[in-house]
């Protein structure tokens, strides 16, 4: 059995951390909810307007620290390669890289994508590749790290309770865009906000385990330890 860690930051720093990105959340949907103006409305919360650009830069820094620490931790370099390539999918995703696949795509949901006739094959081919290189790498990367984040959670490490407070906020938008009330413009409001904070929440949750890493090197030196 792996030695207690103390968590970094402390547990007090980490729920002020999360109770701020949750009030975000709220004043967020509050703000937008009293939009009037549907038109104004659907530009705030659609692929150009700022709630998914803002969700949109995190995941992709995201995926840009997960990608230079592929190169800068050379003891988790693996790790890190098999997560940069699940957060590029993350972001490709949230992106809805897959209407630039094909003309048609736009009309389509992904989950749509492979059945439309008139995506060309090859475009078809090419996303399915990327979703079954994703498939393989995240049954890897949960075999290899679930037993590490039950531990990790057992001895409430700040960012493993951000990867289950980020699974919590995925989930739910996902949930959120199957319920037919939420489907109007002022329901989607519900989904991009918790897509967006899910995408801010996966940010966060790197830097808390690099944290981690620099506060466990520093326990680790100090006298008497």
């Amino acid at each position: 059995m792996s030695p207690q860690r103390k968590p970094y930051p402390p547990l007090a720093i980490t729920a002020v951390l999360f109770t701020l990105l949750f009030a975000g959340m709220a004043i967020a949907i509050i703000w937008l909810l009293g939009v009037d103006d549907p038109v104004s409305l659907k530009h705030l919360i659609e692929d150009s307007g700022p709630v998914q650009g803002f969700g949109q830069t995190a995941i992709g820094l995201a995926f840009a620290c997960a990608l230079a620490y592929t190169v800068l931790d050379r003891e988790r370099r693996v790790s890190y390669l098999f997560l940069s390539y699940l957060l590029m999918f993350y972001f490709l995703r949230e992106a809805d890289y897959h209407y630039k696949l094909s003309e048609h795509a736009k009309a389509t949901q992904f989950k749509r994508f492979f059945l439309h006739e008139q995506i060309p094959l090859t475009s078809k081919l090419f996303l399915a590749t990327i979703v079954i290189l994703f498939l393989v790498v995240l049954y890897r990367y949960l075999r290899d790290h679930s037993s590490g984040l039950l531990q990790a959670l057992q001895q409430r490490l700040p960012w493993a309770i951000g990867a289950v407070i980020w699974s919590a906020v995925f989930v739910s938008s996902q949930l959120v865009d199957q319920i037919p009330l939420f489907h109007t413009t002022k329901g989607q409001v519900f989904e991009e906000v918790f897509e967006a904070s899910a995408e801010v929440i996966a940010l966060v949750t790197l830097i808390l385990f690099r944290v981690q890493l620099w506060g466990d090197t520093r326990g680790a030196a100090a006298p008497g330890t």
